[in-house]
């Protein structure tokens, strides 16, 4: 039976979940999450129909109202300026190839007016996302960019976030992104794994050593900016060093990671069910040992968990896990509009230009896939909190964005069952951590 048979056969709109502490319910349209018998548990899961079970499942989810769906609208309050279309990296599991998405340039200080412009026209807040290749080879229209956006004329409070892969990260440079409140995502893969991937241009030396000496110079700077974290990527061929690199990352700096499998069109590096079971193998043995060691907090700096279990704590209903299309948009640096980041200079994904305009027929086709409203997310459990998931992934894997891959729906699952057994732990050792998800 395929992930998707498995997730249309939900009884009456429920899900069910058995852990060590306890079972659990997910009653799938309202996403409230309770914790039930194992009678109860076994109905839900097919193991064992009952009559009477049945009828008060029925009677209990009338207690639940069901929240009324926001429509999807257009609201594009954010886009990412490739700032550089190169890196001083080369990186072996890059998607952008060797960061210049195979059109090599810089953006020019008229492109980023002009895009930011065009965008945030009629906003009171609008956010943009520094991105590269390596953003900071183009550090110097960045600057002036972000002078304009405060000059005394404008009318739209901006807010700023980079990712970068440090490497040219100097003591001016930390000064001003502070100053400036910027939100900083750096690549680093962790000890071991980075330099297993993350490649100098020679292709034989790796940026580990550089990396981890700027973390550790910047290490009280960045830890006080307003949002801050690293991004491990991790490619098939690598899984096995994930755990101990996740364990030394973590236990070295006390900085939230998120973890990111790697998505390639070529197929020998595409993950696949044994490459997706044995990651979520990996988080589940790193989650165990913070269970083990009753370091409740330190759960809380694995983000991969923590944005599904904010999720579940928020028990909203029609979140969808990406807004590309349709809040987010990607600039390349000639000024053309992209799905999103990992999609620079796809022309199929293409959404308009700076001269041209947006092309509201794709903004209208990507709301139209975001409700879910077709199978396989239609009938998925899921489906209030993924909406369709990755279009990169979806279409590294199938050509197509709209073709879910179910590799992506297979990795969520787990993600998200990872995330039930957190919280619903935490729950009963320390509740007053649950406060804390908002």
């Amino acid at each position: 039976m395929t992930v998707e048979q498995t997730m249309a056969k939900i009884p009456k709109g429920w899900k069910s979940f058995a852990f060590e502490h306890g079972y659990f319910a997910l009653h799938v349209l309202s996403s409230h999450l309770l914790e039930v018998t194992k009678e109860i548990h076994e109905h839900i899961s097919e193991q064992e129909l009952d009559s009477e079970v049945e009828n008060f499942l029925a009677e209990l989810a009338t207690d639940f109202p069901i929240p009324v769906k926001k429509e999807i609208k257009k609201d594009i309050g954010a886009i990412s300026l490739n700032m550089a279309q190169g890196c001083n990296l080369r990186c072996t599991y890059c998607f952008a190839g060797e960061g210049d998405y195979g059109n090599k340039a810089m953006m020019s200080i008229e492109t980023a007016k002009a895009s930011v412009e065009m965008f945030s026209k009629g906003r009171k807040w609008f956010h943009i996302i520094f991105f590269g290749g390596e953003p900071m080879l183009n550090f110097s229209v960045m600057k002036q960019l972000v002078d304009w956006c405060e000059e005394p004329h404008q009318t739209c409070k901006f807010s700023y976030s980079m990712t970068t892969n440090a490497t040219l990260l100097t003591d001016e440079r930390m000064a001003w992104l502070k100053s400036k409140r910027f939100g900083i995502t750096v690549s680093y893969d962790g000890k071991g794994l980075h330099a297993r991937q993350r490649l100098n241009k020679d292709l034989v030396s790796n940026s580990e050593t550089m990396v981890e000496k700027k973390l550790n110079k910047f290490s009280e700077q960045l830890g006080t900016l307003k949002d801050f974290r690293l991004r491990t990527t991790i490619s098939r061929e690598n899984l096995v060093v994930l755990e101990e690199a996740m364990v030394a990352t973590l236990n070295a700096y006390n900085f939230k990671m998120y973890v990111s499998h790697h998505a390639t069109p070529a197929k020998p590096m595409c993950f696949e069910k044994e490459d997706i079971d044995a990651l979520g193998a990996v988080y589940d043995r790193v989650i165990n040992r913070f269970i083990a060691s009753e370091k409740w907090e330190d759960i809380f700096r694995f983000e991969n968990t923590v944005k599904m279990m904010k999720l579940i704590h928020s028990g909203k209903t029609g979140v969808y896990a990406c807004g590309a299309g349709i809040n987010y948009l990607t600039v390349s640096a000639t000024g053309n509009f992209y799905l999103c980041h990992r999609l620079n200079e796809d022309e199929d994904e293409s959404f308009g230009n700076i001269k041209a305009g947006l092309d509201e027929q794709r903004v209208t086709d990507m709301i139209e896939f975001r409700q879910a409203k077709k199978d396989p997310c239609r009938s998925c459990w899921m489906r209030e909190w993924c909406a369709g998931g990755c279009m990169h992934e979806h279409k590294a894997k199938n050509n197509s964005i709209y073709d879910i891959d179910p590799m992506y729906c297979r990795l969520q699952s787990i993600e998200i069952k990872q995330a039930m057994r957190i919280y619903t732990l935490l729950q009963q050792k320390a509740p007053h951590l649950i406060e804390a998800l908002g």
